[in-house]
């Protein structure tokens, strides 16, 4: 009997060894949670309380397997919160959060609202882990890590296709804003941030609008845009005073 490949991934915390037929049982998850999800809002809709409850069930059953298999490369880094250059990142959460309060239009009722706000929390746990904590880490350990969150964003956005009403506007937020995760991951190694990060901002997108009436979407592009500039800039900066100070 042929043995299993076991493929190394290093990267500059620690190296981990993961078995092909794990990354397929990973796959293969995700695949049948995007299969149930989808049917979730197909037979209830997107903005119901079944459908969110059916979906939230599937988000915390996969991201306890996605812990299970893969706890060592979801939690490979190490977690730094140093304050180099911080201005550029502050300016970049006021531009992101300023996104829901300027474009934000859900229109949902109060109880729904605090619905999505509460299930914003295993939507980002669930998310976090899989494309940060496991695409994004497989990537950089091949591309590096500023391509391994171009990647991993372009792969974010592609898998949201089906759960949400196709827009420039709505792919365009899901991929610069998977940009400014990836980079706030890639800067701090902490999983948790990016976690903390996008369950906010989903949050907030709960209660909106909250400026009335809120701008046109596409507006949202410009506060956007500076938000990602801004914390690509910050995660750039402190890459090259770490490389720096190393040297």
């Amino acid at each position: 009997m042929e043995a299993e490949t076991t493929q190394p991934i290093m990267n500059s915390e620690m190296p981990y060894k993961f078995k092909a037929s794990t990354i397929l049982v990973v796959v293969a998850v995700e695949l049948l949670y995007m299969v149930g999800s989808r049917l979730a809002i197909h037979y209830y809709s997107a903005e119901s309380f079944q459908a969110e409850l059916i979906r939230t069930i599937l988000r915390c059953v996969t991201a306890l397997i996605y812990l299970d298999l893969m706890r060592a490369l979801i939690m490979s880094k190490k977690a730094s919160f140093d304050t180099v250059r911080v201005a550029p990142l502050v300016i970049g959460m006021l531009a992101l959060f300023a996104i829901p309060v300027l474009v934000g239009n859900y229109g949902l009722s109060t109880s729904l609202a605090l619905l999505f706000a509460l299930t914003s929390i295993p939507v980002a746990i669930k998310e976090e882990f899989l494309f940060r904590g496991i695409v994004q880490n497989l990537l950089e350990s091949r591309y590096g890590a500023m391509r391994a969150v171009f990647y991993t964003s372009v792969i974010f956005t592609a898998w949201h296709i089906g759960t949400w009403e196709p827009s420039v506007w709505t792919f365009g937020q899901i991929f610069f804003v998977g940009l400014v995760l990836g980079l706030v991951y890639v800067r701090t190694g902490s999983i948790l941030a990016a976690i903390v990060l996008h369950t906010l901002y989903d949050a907030v997108f709960s209660f909106t609008p909250l400026m009335r009436p809120p701008l046109e979407q596409n507006w949202g592009f410009v506060p956007l845009a500076i938000a990602v500039a801004a914390v690509w800039y910050w995660a750039q900066a402190a890459r090259s005073t770490s490389g720096a100070t190393s040297a």
